[in-house]
Formats: C-alpha cells, sequence, structure tokens
C-alpha cells in the first residue's frame, strides 16, 4: 500500500471516529466571564467635604456561558498596594448582575482614584476584571481659583487677558466652567461675561474688553466644577491722563503798554496716565498768541508753559487752554482752560503826555503874549 492510500485511509478512520461523538462533545469549553466598567462604579457624592462618609455602588456582570460563583470585589485607593474594602458575591447567573456597596470615608482634600477589581472561579476573561472612577474631597464645597490680568492697567475700551487655575488644595480641575466678569464699585456688572473652561492643568485663559470710562473695576473669576463653587477678584485699572491749568501769572506783574510781558501758566495732570506731549494754546482777549508744546507729563506732576507777549494798554483776559485741538484724550474736558484778566497801563508820552504838552505850549505862548504886551506897552509910555 502506497504512502496515498494510507493518508485516505486515515482519514476515513478519523472521520468514522467523529461521527461516533455526540454533537456537543465538540463545543467550546463554558465559563464564567465577570467584568465592570468606570459606568458601573457610582458614587453617592462624587464631591464629598472632609469626614463625609461616601458609598461606593458596583454592578458586576457575568457574560459567559456559565454561573459565576465565588465572585469577589476588591475596593483600592489611588495607587495602594492593599484594599480598604471587600465584599462578596455568592453567585452571578448566566448573563446576568450582582450589585455590592462599599462605604469609603473622605479625608484629605484632593481628587483620588478609586479602583474595584472583580475576580471569580474559572473565570475565562480577566481582561475585563478592573475598572476605575475619580472623586474629589472638598473643603466645605470650594475650589480655588488664582488669576491675574494682562495687563492690569490699559485705555478705556482697550482689550485685556484674564488667565489663572482653579484647583482643588493642590490638584488642578479640568473642564471647570469659569466665567469672567467685569464690575463696577457697586457691583454692577458692566458688559457681556465671558465663559471658558480649563485645561487638563486647571488653567484658563479669557480675553474681554475694558469699559470706556476711566476709573478702577473689579474682574471677577468664577469657576464651579460639579458642586464645587469658587471665584478670585482682581482690580483693572481703566487710565488716561487729565490735564488741568492750576494758575497764570505774570511778569511783570503790572506791566505798562510796550513791555514784553513772560505769561507762566502751570499745567499739572491730575489723570492716572502720563501724556507724552500736550499742546497749550494762549489768547489775549479773543486774539491767539501763540502756543507750546508741553511733555511727558506723569500723573499727579506739574509744570510750567510760559509765553512772551508785547502788552497792549487797557484791561484784557488772558487765557490759556490745554489740548485746544482735542487731541488727547482725557478724564474730562471741561478744566483744560483758565482765564485770568491783566490791567496795562498807558506809557508816560502817550497820547496823554502829548495833551498836556500841548496844554503847555498854549500856556507859555499865552505867557509870552502877554509879556510882550507889557513890553510894548512900556516902550510906548517911554517915548511919550
Amino acid at each position: 500500500m502506497n504512502l496515498s492510500n494510507r493518508r485516505l485511509m486515515a482519514v476515513a478512520a478519523t472521520l468514522a471516529l467523529l461521527s461516533l461523538l455526540s454533537p456537543g462533545a465538540l463545543a467550546k469549553p463554558t465559563a464564567p466571564d465577570v467584568g465592570i466598567t468606570p459606568s458601573d462604579i457610582r458614587f453617592s457624592n462624587e464631591f464629598p467635604k472632609t469626614g463625609e462618609t461616601v458609598t461606593i455602588n458596583v454592578t458586576v456582570h457575568n457574560d459567559g456561558e456559565m454561573e459565576a460563583t465565588a465572585v469577589t470585589v476588591r475596593f483600592y485607593t489611588d495607587q495602594e498596594l492593599l484594599p480598604f474594602g471587600e465584599k462578596d458575591i455568592p453567585r452571578i447567573a448566566t448573563n446576568g448582575t450582582g450589585n455590592v456597596k462599599q462605604d469609603w470615608l473622605a479625608t484629605i482634600p484632593k481628587t483620588y482614584t478609586i479602583y474595584v477589581k472583580v475576580n471569580c472561579t474559572a473565570d475565562l476573561n480577566l481582561a475585563n476584571n478592573n475598572a476605575e472612577k475619580t472623586l474629589t474631597v472638598t473643603q466645605g464645597g470650594t475650589i480655588t481659583v488664582s488669576s491675574r490680568l494682562d495687563p492690569a492697567s490699559c485705555d478705556p475700551e482697550q482689550a485685556f487677558w484674564v488667565n489663572g487655575t482653579v484647583k482643588l488644595a493642590t490638584q488642578a480641575q479640568p473642564n471647570a466652567q469659569v466665567t469672567i466678569s467685569v464690575k463696577d464699585k457697586a457691583g454692577s456688572t458692566i458688559g457681556t461675561p465671558v465663559t471658558t473652561t480649563t485645561d487638563s492643568l486647571g488653567v484658563f485663559s479669557a480675553n474681554t474688553t475694558a469699559p470706556k470710562l476711566s476709573g478702577d473695576y473689579m474682574v471677577e473669576s468664577s469657576a464651579s466644577s460639579g458642586s464645587l463653587r469658587g471665584n478670585d477678584t482682581q482690580t483693572l485699572k481703566v487710565v488716561l491722563p487729565d490735564i488741568t491749568v492750576l494758575d497764570i501769572t505774570f511778569s511783570p506783574v503790572a506791566p505798562t503798554e510796550g513791555d514784553k510781558v513772560t505769561i507762566t501758566a502751570r499745567i499739572k495732570n491730575i489723570g492716572t496716565r502720563s501724556v507724552e506731549s500736550i499742546e497749550v494754546a494762549f489768547y489775549q482777549d479773543s486774539n491767539r498768541i501763540g502756543t507750546k508744546k508741553e511733555g511727558p507729563l506723569a500723573p499727579d506732576n506739574a509744570t510750567p508753559s510760559t509765553m512772551s507777549w508785547t502788552a497792549i494798554k487797557g484791561t484784557h483776559d488772558i487765557k490759556v487752554v490745554i489740548d485746544p485741538s482735542s487731541k488727547v484724550g482725557e478724564i474730562s474736558e471741561e478744566n483744560n482752560a483758565l482765564t485770568v484778566p491783566l490791567s496795562v497801563k498807558e506809557r508816560p508820552g502817550g497820547e496823554g503826555g502829548n495833551t498836556i504838552m500841548m496844554v503847555g505850549v498854549v500856556v507859555l505862548i499865552a505867557v509870552v503874549a502877554v509879556v510882550a504886551v507889557v513890553l510894548l506897552r512900556r516902550r510906548k509910555a517911554k517915548a511919550e
């Protein structure tokens, strides 16, 4: 018998033997398959306070083709090697579930990971026996919000950034919702609040706009994460210069017409921001004498601005106007001008002096005429 025939006989013998076995003899061996997922772990409170007892509810599934017996459920905190609790389920039917409860005491405020591990006799698949879920222990239900402004001082209606972090103790709070509001001193919200969320490190950043009026404002960052709440407030300074004329003086103080008079205006920045350059205009009545450029001028600083003028007789209104073309934004435009009267005396030898001289000449002529008449009469009398 050749090799090919022997192979054919072996195959036939194997088929005959298999035909003698029962249909179930070749089926896969049956076994239980217990398992859990994160959704099978539920906490009575995901944000408990320090000292609060949390009940952990766990549902175990048996997806195998055999009843699961002697099921053990163990509970671990973070990466601890020893379980803080263990519960037993006597049996779980095929395609059935079993439930256990375990209490856990919240202690130090932070975010914890609760690990749950299940096992049973003859488990078919060990890959689905573990699951985990986090909960956060709080101090009275508050989280810490830290914020900063960039810049903290800006112009009206200027964009600025609010950056910060949200934490529970030292634990970052990802996906926390943060609402940023700009409020006045009375606590009223100005404009529309901006909403953002924290990233995986608990960091947030949002862009918003400063109010249009100068002053100090509160920028509040309010955060929420589950039942946790927290907020932080920073001060935003909306700044503008505010230049005013303090006084006007003259040298000489009592000029005579034709004198060179130095007009000195003392100007001051009573605002909250420096001004690099500002125009100062000088007027005599409605006539512009000239202009000067002054600056830079820091907040709460003053500087003199001078202008020379040739005095004209009479009483005049000397006026000084700051930023006459309104090129510089200021807190107030109402204090940009000041007017001071100035009297200029007539110079001797002017029109009044000529009149006196003419009167003197007339008097002198009259005297000469009288003397001449007297002399003529005397000569005439001697001649007779």
